[in-house]
């Protein structure tokens, strides 16, 4: 009778753990970055990316795996450095652009920002969403001061694996960036058109 119940719930154990889907162990994606915008030709225009601040809660994860019943089984932690992968993403995206991307003391159009949202969570889709600061200066002056924030959809979630996960945060990265270019665009552009007039 003993060995019937042991039996039992060890079959329920069993489809308890099968139907929640928990997929454990960390997964450890690495962040990378393909430029969206269409290249452009050089615009003469010289801008300084200061690096990012990480301003985000939890600096260590970037993503959850979820279970069928919505519970966390393992995190995802990427294998880079968030605050240096939104910098460079949106280097980048600016040299595509036709900007001129400097390090040097005396630029006079700098950007510089702070991540306050990177992270993709999963349950049957992966849910991928960014949220940055950005402040554009010129010569000093601050002609920008704005937040972005997007959410994109990466797909189903079929079996949870690190390059999804790096996938989605690159798409939704690319979708903040695109904004943060187009905001640049106008006011640098612009500004240098009216110089030239």
């Amino acid at each position: 009778m003993n060995k019937k119940i042991w039996a039992i719930k060890i079959f329920a154990a069993a489809g308890v753990i099968f139907l929640s889907g928990c997929a454990f162990g960390v997964r450890k994606p690495f962040l990378s970055y393909s430029p969206v915008l269409p290249a452009q030709h050089k615009n003469n225009i010289v801008i300084k990316v200061v690096p990012f601040k990480d301003e985000r809660k939890t600096k260590d994860t970037v993503g959850y795996v979820r279970n069928s019943l919505g519970m966390k089984c393992a995190k995802v932690v990427p294998q880079n450095n968030v605050a240096k992968w939104v910098t460079d993403s949106l280097k980048s995206e600016l040299r595509n652009a036709g900007y001129t991307v400097s390090g040097g003391d005396n630029v006079s159009n700098v950007v510089q920002g702070s991540v306050l949202d990177i992270f993709c969570d999963t349950y049957l889709t992966y849910d991928g969403r960014a949220a940055l600061k950005i402040v554009l200066k010129r010569g000093g002056k601050v002609i920008l001061s704005k937040g972005y924030s997007v959410k994109k959809n990466g797909g189903m979630n079929l079996a949870a694996t690190s390059k999804a996960f790096a996938k989605t945060l690159e798409m939704t990265l690319q979708e903040v960036l695109k904004q943060v270019v187009s905001d640049v665009n106008k006011l640098l552009l612009k500004q240098t058109a009216s110089n030239e007039n």
